[in-house]
């Protein structure tokens, strides 16, 4: 979930979440809590989840009841009982969240629940009112961090500043194509290093196929045409005016919505169809993941259930020399004067053959 994403998905809630009482408290997965919120028009429930491949922030239907027993969920429990949510905060062109809980809308903050989407460095923290952490969905060690260990107690720090500039609205067209042409690079990576908010989606809804040709290359047309999705793209971020378009090939944007786009033509809320959507790729990637492993195994199997036939055929290939061996000890025993060690020879050779005769299929 990029930083365009996360603020439609805000954009939405702010209107039908806020304030609203907080009520239940839930953990699926490890990775993953999820919260119900109880407003005039009903029960809400959010997902949030700091799994590093799929970080989220969305609605989602009423989930069937699992993981209220967990350490955090009962943490959470306790700690927002009877407390509304009144605020839902994200500054900047950061991908973190702050939902303030207080007794009602108007009076002091009393928890912070904390969503930060940063991939593999994603997690979830609840703050008192001093900001002390009080239960975090994992804790990050120093020999994990030396930039930013986080455990309970610990007075919240927020995550480093990004790097690049904000985007600017007011930003001339020659200073922004400057500002991308420093480096001869592709346009993609030249925006995702240039400008904050900047993910691999985005700049594919931005440039197009432009995102792979060096900026060295691009022309006066397509460097207009660009500016104009940057600006587009700026003030609808502004405006907050989002709309959930599904492109063809099944990736979605949530900005640039134009008549001929169908948009999400369901009842659902921009949340709900994004919760939705998510769990349909998270369940297609489990099945993936399911089958490969299945495949695997199977695989194991064949080898281990081959392995152990052309060890039977070597056997019964074998029992073949047979005869061969009871030629040899009959010929030793032919002999005119055999000696003691060619008698013992001759008996080794006989037990061998009658085992290899009892070996041989019936």
């Amino acid at each position: 979930m990029d930083l365009t994403t996360l603020r439609a998905v805000l954009w939405d809630l702010r209107q039908r979440i806020v304030p609203s009482r907080f009520e239940k408290a839930q953990q699926p997965d490890p990775g993953t809590i999820q919260l119900g919120f109880r407003s005039l028009k009903g029960m809400i429930w959010l997902e949030l989840s700091w799994q590093a491949d799929a970080p989220r922030l969305v609605e989602v239907q009423a989930p069937p009841r699992s993981g209220s027993g967990s350490t955090l969920a009962q943490q959470l429990q306790h700690s927002l009982r009877q407390l509304a949510l009144v605020k839902l905060h994200q500054a900047g062109f950061e991908r973190v969240v702050e939902f303030h809980l207080a007794q009602r809308p108007g009076e002091p903050v009393q928890r912070v629940l904390v969503l930060e989407l940063m991939g593999r460095h994603s997690n979830m923290i609840l703050l008192d009112e001093h900001r002390r952490v009080i239960a975090l969905g994992r804790q990050v060690r120093d020999h994990q961090s030396r930039v930013r260990p986080i455990s309970t107690g610990d007075l919240y720090t927020p995550p480093p500043p990004l790097q690049g500039l904000a985007p600017d609205r007011t930003e001339a067209f020659e200073r922004w194509r400057s500002r991308l042409s420093l480096v001869p690079i592709p346009l993609g990576k030249a925006l995702q290093q240039s400008y904050q908010g900047i993910s691999p989606a985005l700049a594919e809804q931005l440039a197009g196929d432009l995102r792979h040709r060096s900026v060295e290359t691009l022309g006066p047309e397509e460097w207009s045409r660009l500016f104009l999705s940057w600006c587009l793209w700026l003030d609808q971020l502004h405006h907050e005016q989002f709309a959930l378009v599904m492109e063809s090939d099944g990736r979605y944007r949530v900005w640039g919505a134009t008549a001929s786009d169908s948009g999400d033509s369901s009842s659902k809320t921009l949340a709900m169809s994004l919760g939705a959507l998510h769990q349909q790729r998270l369940e297609q990637k489990t099945l993936a993941r399911l089958s490969d492993e299945l495949q695997q195994r199977l695989e194991r199997w064949r080898n281990k259930e081959q392995a152990a036939l052309d060890d039977q055929q070597n056997r019964l290939r074998a029992t073949e020399g047979h005869e061969t061996l009871q030629s040899q000890a009959d010929a030793l025993l032919c002999l005119r004067n055999p000696s003691r060690d060619e008698v013992d020879e001759a008996q080794k050779l006989y037990r061998r053959a009658r085992k290899l005769r009892r070996s041989r299929p019936i």
